[in-house]
């Protein structure tokens, strides 16, 4: 359960465990800059383009395959990355240390990935950022999200990030003994994974999706609300039987 940190009904709530700091450890560096500005996590969201656009400065450091492409001017790399073969890379993206961009990666701008990180083959990118040592590892696709330190994503996992309606995003959190839908002020915004979670291959995580630190999501989960930090999930009843062979052969 979340708490209001304020009472007036004149104000907007706050809600104590859904800062950036309750999702992400950030340190004192640049992202100060873009998590000190906002309140709840979802705000960063949304001022992440500007916060990209204010932040790069283009320049190739690391290494980049023939036959990978990226926009010219509009690309930082740091030393001891790798862009492969295949891959392209799209403005203004900033990709830090040590973080290889595998073959047929797809990063669409507005993105910066950390230090140590796998954006794999198939992966597809946009208006995201990606914390430190985090592995998107191959046929995701992960849009207008947060992606925090040391997260293991699955293949085929995703993030929706737009309502079928349309209509503005919320999150759906228990608020002091009874769930409630928080607005967000935004159309687009997929999901927000805190620290060191773990999320099972072919799960998606609908929009307004908020996981904790350390969480473990099974795999085939359709994710959405607040999950608290250290919570499992997993799937309520099994999607398959097993029976002897010589009951279904024709």
């Amino acid at each position: 359960m979340v708490r209001r940190s304020n009472s007036p009904e004149d104000k907007p709530v706050i809600l104590d465990e859904l800062r950036p700091e309750a999702f992400f450890e950030y340190g004192r560096g640049p992202l100060q800059n873009l998590f000190g500005g906002v309140t709840q996590v979802w705000e960063a969201v949304d001022a992440l383009k500007a916060f990209i656009e204010g932040t790069i400065v283009p320049e190739v450091l690391g290494e980049v395959e023939s036959g990978a492409w990226l926009e010219k001017g509009a690309v930082r790399l740091e030393k001891g990355s790798r862009v492969e073969r295949g891959a392209v890379v799209r403005g203004p993206t900033i990709i830090g240390r040590d973080t290889v961009v595998r073959s047929g990666a797809y990063i669409r701008g507005h993105v910066m990935v950390g230090e140590g990180c796998l954006i794999g083959h198939g992966t597809e990118i946009r208006q995201t950022l990606v914390l430190n040592r985090t592995n998107i590892p191959h046929l995701n696709c992960f849009f207008t999200s947060i992606v925090g330190n040391g997260v293991k994503i699955g293949g085929c996992t995703h993030t929706a990030n737009m309502r079928l309606s349309g209509k503005e995003v919320v999150i759906r959190a228990e608020v002091e003994g009874r769930e409630q839908a928080i607005p967000t002020g935004q159309t687009l915004f997929g999901a927000i994974i805190g620290d060191e979670s773990s999320i099972g291959g072919v799960s998606l995580l609908q929009p307004g999706t908020l996981i904790g630190r350390r969480c473990l999501i099974f795999p085939q989960c359709s994710v959405s609300g607040y999950i608290p930090e250290n919570s499992v999930v997993r799937p309520k009843t099994a999607q398959f039987e097993v029976m002897p062979r010589d009951k279904t052969d024709p």
